[in-house]
């Protein structure tokens, strides 16, 4: 060969060589994974995010890296000196991968007419998107495989210990990428976007070739005059050792299907954000890249390695079911709150707890099978490339099996007790005759784990997985004081995430449902909740009143889709979902007034990223909307940028409507006016709604729109289905849909003018850092303030071309009945004002309910439950006297008050209800009777002191003395 030939002309030692070049792997690991993350997530947004897509765009990446193992495995290199090929691929890394991450977005551009072509076959769309994600990675891929294979053919490394190099190398490299993946997401990407950590990617890769070319050139070793075409030659002359390269295949499986698994487990303790995956992700390497250092410093010691790696495999095996059982699951907090930056440490330890033991032994594993694997090949790079293509097959089949067949199939806990199997497996495989003899320490080491590890697969706690899965649903299940108040009704583990559907009942019926994803709650059928998930349909439909063909993007818990379908003039319902196992509960859900939207013959359901399908669909609607996860909940960020609303305009037909959520309550304010800004941009014609609540939501009208008649406007309360619908969630008259008004277009620009917009290239402008809620507070309730709300909607140009004037006489009493109902769940409020305010000065009935702390859905448990008993329950009285009031029977409410009393169960607030109702129903001297009957009870404070005043003034109320 032709380094064997080359002297070399410099007096620096193996050390000091092997010292420089992990140096320049390491720059090399930083660049390459900050290269990969962008790749896979500028991927998605090309060829989709869904399950299947990301295992393809995976795949795809991992195929290419096997090729360049493969070129590595079968070639010599010819007449090049192994750095000066490799500062070559790292080029080519650099100037490809700055490529792609520039040119993804204009092909996804370029490729929506063929996607919207081929929408109709799904099958064939599904290969060009695998044959063009293959494609687009196949040249950086290849020379990532080959770096480290071609890097170990420096000559100068020939007098060092192949398996303490290998070991070294292999070890910072990782170590590398574990930098590179904190760096990008702690850091580079929200201060310099993805083109910018592309470019800083790509010089750290740059870096690296320059600094392999210096020392090249160092070496003084001159290139031959003529140079062959290429500096590889096929060159295949050993016998693959097949059961070696069997272990590496099926080590490489097993250590990615765990990381599969374990990032799942994992989900059911720490925040689902982008974050707290790098950090899970940098754990994993920082274990495989510290093994590898290890094994490569201590590989002189380890001379026996044929005996030890069945060791090491048993250990892997006992460690990960060790690191399992003994998961620290009883410091975890169990908050609603998760997106809290002083939860990061805890995801370091617990990453830490559960994964880093088996990264460890796997990266001391990797080098050992690597320095075996050389002794029977010979050639060093043929070598290395040849088990790194056997580990790197293992590593892109494992996650698709871990998440297409073991976890859907047997669950987290199962999958971990398989792989820890298939370690022992490997360990009795590979073993040879002096592991089984009791003569040496290694074959009593190997009998003494294998026997361990049958004793921990016997006493393993089964019914472990079970207490995880409280712990997920904790927060949700009981209330502060311990009490259960709700109960899962199913729990599925999905190809991507583990779902837990949960039911809160009321006097032993279904009252709502929540949807657990992971830890966390993505939605749920609270009445409060309901009122603005099916206001994502019923604002466009008031507003454009000839629509026929819907959009849904995620299904969520089906309150927006059952909206829908309470419209009878809607033709097509398409809802789109990424997930299959969320269409799989709808069946699930009860509740007062519930019904299986899936079930209506308008819907029609796809499995697939709701990116993708816009992009890729060629339909186009007249209404588009979504029921979306919370922003900052990993993966979702892509859904509130200004690409994706630009989409959604794109869909929509002339005069079509868009409605979005924007929680204001779960983002900081410049985060909150970030989302504004990019809705802004994509629809020209852009508004925002709300009710009582800081849950806003986005309008955007393609086209100038046009003005509503009232009468089309009027004809949703009038139809029982959607009225009664309006009416349940306390839009209980049209005029009340205009008090939902907040801002319009200008409005937008002015408060985020000097704020950027969140983009695809600028994801980061959604942080993971916690949200001020006063700061959230303030700045909702400016547009809540009943006074300028009501100024700009009369003086907003949108209101004026698409809003009935006939219906704006009466706004001021809704807009002021927002603002009261708004501050009162802000800041309290005196509630018994609230309630005469809503009871003399207006007919609604919700904000009576809300007042009392009851609601529709509640009444109709209780009146259900009143009608089926004799006496009525003592616990649904007081929804029973809210209802009465709600409907402004002041008999029948005094009625249940007075049986309280008589029963002895009524409490001091209810005991100044009665006292007010008595007076507002002409009854004062009951009043003055109560009131004197009870004077022991009463305390005088600022609340009494003005009850008697307010008493005394409107109804001739005497207090006591």
């Amino acid at each position: 060969m032709v380094n064997d030939r080359l002297q070399p002309r410099s007096n620096w030692s193996s050390a000091g060589r092997l010292a420089i070049l992990s140096s320049v792997l390491f720059l090399s690991g930083i660049g390459s994974l900050i290269f990969e993350t962008l790749w896979l997530r500028l991927s998605g947004l090309t060829f989709g995010n869904s399950i299947w897509s990301a295992a393809l765009i995976l795949s795809s990446f991992m195929a290419g890296m096997a090729l360049g193992n493969a070129f590595a495995a079968s070639s010599r290199v010819q007449r090049w000196r192994p750095l000066q090929l490799y500062a070559c691929l790292e080029l080519v890394i650099a100037f490809l991968g700055c490529t792609i991450v520039f040119g993804l977005p204009l092909v996804g551009e370029w490729l929506r007419p063929v996607f919207q072509t081929l929408w109709n076959y799904q099958s064939i769309l599904l290969g060009l998107r695998f044959v063009l994600s293959f494609l687009v990675l196949l040249l950086p891929a290849t020379a990532m495989g080959l770096t480290l294979p071609v890097l170990i053919e420096d000559s100068f490394l020939q007098s060092a210990e192949f398996g303490r190099a290998i070991g070294i190398l292999y070890g910072v490299n990782t170590l590398g990428a574990v930098t590179g993946a904190l760096l990008g997401e702690a850091y580079l990407i929200e201060a310099f976007g993805l083109l910018g950590t592309a470019l800083i990617a790509g010089a750290a890769t740059s870096v690296a070739a320059a600094t392999a070319l210096l020392v090249a050139r160092r070496d003084g070793a001159a290139l031959p005059a003529a140079k062959p075409p290429l500096p590889l030659r096929l060159s295949i002359t050993y016998r693959p050792p097949w059961r070696l390269l069997f272990v590496s295949f099926v080590t490489g499986g097993i250590l990615i299907g765990l990381e599969v698994v374990w990032f799942r487990f994992l989900r059911l303790y720490v925040a689902s954000s982008s974050t707290a995956f790098s950090i899970m992700l940098a754990v994993v390497l920082a274990g495989i890249g510290l093994g590898g250092v290890v094994s490569g410093t201590m590989y002189s010691r380890l001379t026996r390695s044929n005996l030890l790696l069945p060791v090491l495999l048993l250990c892997a095996a006992i460690l990960t079911l060790f690191s399992y059982e003994f998961f620290p699951a009883e410091i975890a907090q169990t908050t609603t709150s998760i997106f809290d930056i002083r939860s990061w440490p805890q995801i370091v330890l617990f990453s830490f707890a559960l994964m880093f033991p088996v990264a460890f032994i796997s990266g001391i594993i990797f080098p050992l099978i690597v320095a075996r694997v050389q002794t029977s090949v010979g050639d060093r790079m043929n070598s290395t490339g040849l088990t790194t293509l056997f580990n790197t097959s293992g590593a892109a089949l494992g996650p698709l099996l871990a998440s297409f067949v073991l976890l859907p199939t047997v669950g987290f806990q199962w999958s971990l007790l398989l792989s820890a199997a298939s370690y022992t497996f490997l360990a009795i495989f590979v073993s040879e005759r002096g592991n089984w003899s009791f003569k040496r320490p290694l074959g009593i080491a190997t009998f003494t784990l294998l026997a361990a590890f049958i004793l921990i697969t016997a006493l393993f706690p089964y019914g472990r997985d079970q207490v995880h899965f409280a712990h997920a649903s904790l927060p949700y299940v009981r209330d502060g004081r311990g009490n259960l108040i709700a109960h899962v009704v199913k729990k599925v583990e999905g190809t991507s995430d583990t779902l837990q559907l949960l039911r809160r009942d009321l006097f032993g019926q279904p009252y709502y449902c929540r949807l657990l994803t992971n830890g966390f709650s993505m939605s749920a059928t609270l009445p409060r909740s309901q009122r603005y998930m099916r206001l994502f349909a019923y604002l466009p439909l008031a507003l454009h009143p000839g629509s026929e063909d819907v959009l849904l993007i995620c299904y969520g818990c089906g309150v927006t889709a059952d909206a829908f379908t309470h419209e009878s003039r809607l033709r097509r319902i398409d809802i789109v979902d990424i997930s299959k196992e969320v269409f799989d509960l709808a069946t699930f859900y009860s509740g007062p007034y519930s019904a299986n939207p899936l079930r209506d013959p308008r819907v029609t359901t796809f499995v697939q990223d709701g990116r993708f399908f816009l992009q890729g669909s060629p339909r186009q609607y007249d209404i588009i909307t979504g029921e979306p996860p919370p922003p900052k909940v990993a993966g979702s960020v892509n859904l509130y940028t200004e690409e994706f609303f630009s989409l959604m305009n794109s869909r929509l037909k002339e005069g079509g409507i868009a409605t979005f959520w924007l929680p204001v309550d779960q983002l900081k304010v410049s985060e909150a006016k970030a989302i504004l800004r990019a809705f802004r941009d994509a629809f020209p014609n852009a508004s925002v709604w709300a009710g009582a609540d800081e849950e806003w939501i986005m309008m955007g009208i393609k086209g100038p729109g046009r003005r509503v008649e009232e009468a089309e406007i009027r004809r949703l309360w009038s139809d029982s289905g959607t009225g009664d619908d309006l009416r349940r969630i306390g839009i209980e008259v049209p005029e009340q849909l205009g008090a939902l008004f907040l801002m319009d277009g200008e409005e937008i620009d002015r408060i985020t003018e000097d704020i950027a917009p969140l983009t695809d290239f600028y994801p980061k402008r959604l942080s993971d850092a916690p949200w001020d809620e006063q700061a959230s507070h303030r700045f909702a309730s400016t547009y809540m303030s009943a006074s300028p709300a009501i100024q700009r909607f009369l003086g907003s140009p949108i209101i004026d071309k698409i809003w009935p004037p006939t219906l704006n006489k009466p706004l001021q009493s809704y807009f002021i009945v927002r603002e009261a109902r708004y501050l009162s769940r802000v800041t309290g409020s005196n509630g018994l004002a609230e309630l005469d305010l809503y009871l003399r000065h207006s007919r609604l009935r919700v904000p009576v309910l809300e007042v009392l702390g009851s609601d529709e859905f509640r009444l109709s448990i209780a009146e259900t439950i009143a009608r089926n008993s004799e006496i009525a329950p003592a616990e649904a009285m007081p929804d029973l006297m809210a209802g009465a009031l709600a409907r402004r029977d002041f008999n029948d409410a005094i009625r249940l008050l007075e049986s309280e009393k008589k029963l002895g169960a009524i409490e001091l607030n209810d005991l100044f209800i009665l006292t007010y109702l008595y007076c507002v129903n002409g009854e004062v001297k009951k009043a003055e009777d109560l009131v004197a009957s009870n004077i022991g009870i009463i305390k005088r404070d600022w609340f009494v002191d003005w009850l008697w005043g307010k008493l005394e003034a409107e109804f001739g109320f005497h207090p006591p003395p």
